[in-house]
């Protein structure tokens, strides 16, 4: 058997197992939003850098770019002077690596049909000046050019490899081209501007940049996040693969909405967040490419975290709970020892002595109590049974008073049929009255036959002594067995029932209320088939256990649904009444008689 330590302790332990489940459960939930919240803000913030640093320098070139249209337009008709122009521009904008001025064939036939002057930096920072349309002479008949020239209007040019012929690098750069119409002095674009941005800078800076920022998040981690650029039509720009530049396109299950914003999708077979943000002057994404168990495993190391925690606390609760519910409780087994002797009979038995001012203290009062209390509850017990015995003694004489005084047979007539059944219920003081009130009414009515005459004589005899008032409903009648005529006085009885139905009755008082009250008599004619049903207070009055009282309106549905004959009507009458009742104890007389005419 299980102590009642071991018992308390495991209980608990179960609520604080619930409690903690509880708490576990919501941290992983709350955890898991809140680190993917905290890392598409994380990694928000890095797409937003990049963003920031990219259009800062696209909005160099455009500038730098639109501001020397309106220098060289002036100088449109002295060509050995423009390729100053686009030395100093080179010269004086960091994020313009070249420049170069493509005219259309034949502009200046002393400069051949391709005049192209071009300027460059080196990887030294040192600005050269040169011609280029040796080597390259067949741009305009590249669609870039064509739309440029054919809608005279500014635009990007779509990120290209420089052409190794064009530069001393070890390996071509990455480019992209700002291009603007040059007019002629009428007004009719002639040449584009050309100023290229290196995009290795991005790939070399912002991208190692996000690489070492990862370092601490992402070691030995199977799938990492990464930077990268995609153009208009999808294609990487950058990439931490470099084999992938100007090559693949992004998964077509990737939808980008709207400028900027944060998809889930599955980049390259891996379930990811996407964070995006678009450059407006461009047309290229800046994105961040999250695989989804990264974001998860910082999530699901802290809730490890906290479930440790949890359980090392749940342990040291255990032992706490244990040792301190062992010493609580302690005092407890002697106190069975004691109780053990109590319940041979050994009051007196000693208890244990008890020092603490506390709850264990009380019980050892209350037991003490409990002691002295039965002692006393034992002598208390012989006298209450013997006052019991002798008080059901009474009852008894009380019940044969009563039954002495009703008939065991009754008539034996062709064409009537009666019976009668009595429960007493009140005790001696009211079998005697009824004793009384019986004995004076069969006295009377040997020598009268007029209702109202007996009832008036027994009532001026039961308040002929003005000391003593007792109240008793009387129902006297006479019926004359070949007529069906009858002749009653009620005297504050219940209204019998005539086949279901009232009988009419005068507001009369009770027999001993009050002296010289004048009864009346009451007439009707019971027809063969009535069936006459009588009953004292005790029928509609009957309690259950929820106060509620069987009343008159159980009474016509028993009536309703049984047959007519009398002794059969009151059994199953009384049968409805313990069924109404169960377990109550009865408080009043419960008196029924019923007779039947079948003929006159």
């Amino acid at each position: 058997m299980k102590s009642i330590s071991s018992r308390l302790t495991l209980r608990i332990m179960i609520v604080v197992l619930a409690m903690m489940a509880v708490i576990a459960g919501v941290v992983y939930f709350t955890v898991g939003e809140y680190m993917d919240d905290e890392a598409e803000q994380r990694f928000q913030i890095v797409v937003t850098r990049a963003h920031r640093e990219v259009q800062r320098r696209l909005s160099e070139v455009y500038v730098a770019n639109i501001n020397n249209v309106h220098e060289i337009e002036r100088d449109i008709d002295n060509p050995d002077k423009l390729s100053d122009h686009l030395e100093r521009i080179v010269r004086l904008n960091q994020s313009i690596v070249s420049c170069g001025l493509l005219f259309v064939p034949d502009y200046y036939p002393e400069k051949g049909r391709f005049f192209v002057p071009f300027a460059t930096r080196d990887m030294k920072g040192a600005v050269s000046v040169m011609r280029i349309d040796s080597v390259y002479h067949d741009y305009f008949n590249e669609d870039w050019y064509v739309e440029r020239m054919k809608s005279d209007s500014a635009d990007w040019v779509d990120p290209y490899f420089e052409d190794p012929l064009l530069t001393t690098n070890i390996a071509p750069r990455l480019l992209t081209t700002h291009a603007i119409p040059i007019h002629n002095r009428e007004g009719r674009p002639v040449a584009l501007l050309c100023a290229d941005l290196s995009l290795e800078y991005m790939r070399n800076d912002m991208l190692e940049k996000v690489q070492q920022g990862k370092k601490h998040y992402e070691q030995h981690q199977k799938h990492q996040s990464y930077c990268c650029i995609i153009d208009r039509n999808g294609r990487f720009i950058l990439h931490p693969d470099k084999e992938r530049m100007l090559k693949d396109t992004l998964d077509a299950n990737v939808t980008l909405k709207g400028m900027q914003g944060a998809v889930s999708a599955v980049v390259d077979g891996v379930p990811s967040w996407v964070c995006y943000r678009t450059v407006k002057y461009a047309e290229w994404t800046i994105m961040m490419v999250v695989p989804e168990d990264l974001i998860q495993r910082h999530g699901r190391m802290l809730n490890i975290i906290i479930l440790a925690v949890m359980l090392i606390g749940l342990a040291a609760i255990y032992l706490f709970c244990r040792q301190q519910i062992r010493k609580v409780t302690s005092p407890l087994h002697r106190f069975v020892r004691s109780a053990e002797e109590v319940a041979k009979g050994n009051f007196n038995a000693p208890l244990p002595d008890i020092r603490d001012d506390d709850e264990i203290r009380l019980l050892h009062d209350s037991f003490g109590n409990m002691q002295q209390s039965l002692s006393l509850y034992i002598e208390e017990l012989k006298t209450t049974t013997a006052q019991k015995s002798a008080i059901e003694s009474e009852l008894n004489i009380a019940r044969d008073i009563q039954n002495s005084m009703v008939p065991s047979t009754f008539p034996n007539r062709e064409g009537l049929d009666m019976y009668a059944s009595m429960t007493p219920g009140k005790g001696v003081p009211a079998a005697l009255v009824m004793m009384t009130v019986c004995g004076a009414f069969r006295l009377l009515a040997e020598s009268e036959s007029e209702p109202m005459h007996i009832v008036s004589r027994m009532n001026d005899m039961m308040t002929r002594d003005s000391s003593i008032t007792i109240f008793v409903t009387f129902f006297a009648g006479v019926l004359d067995l070949n007529t069906g005529h009858l002749r009653y006085c009620n005297a504050g009885h219940k209204a019998p029932l005539v086949n279901g139905e009232p009988l009419p009755v005068d507001k009369n008082l009770p027999m001993g209320a009050i002296p010289g009250w004048e009864y009346t008599t009451q007439e009707a004619d019971l027809a063969p088939g009535n069936t006459l049903f009588l009953y004292t207070d005790g029928l509609d009055e009957a309690e259950n256990a929820q106060r509620q009282m069987f009343g008159k309106k159980r009474i016509l549905e028993v009536i309703q649904n049984t047959s007519q004959e009398p002794r059969t009507l009151i059994e199953r009458m009384t049968q409805a009444v313990a069924d109404f009742v169960g377990d109550t104890e009865q408080s009043d007389d419960l008196t029924m008689l019923c007779l039947s005419l079948s003929k006159l």
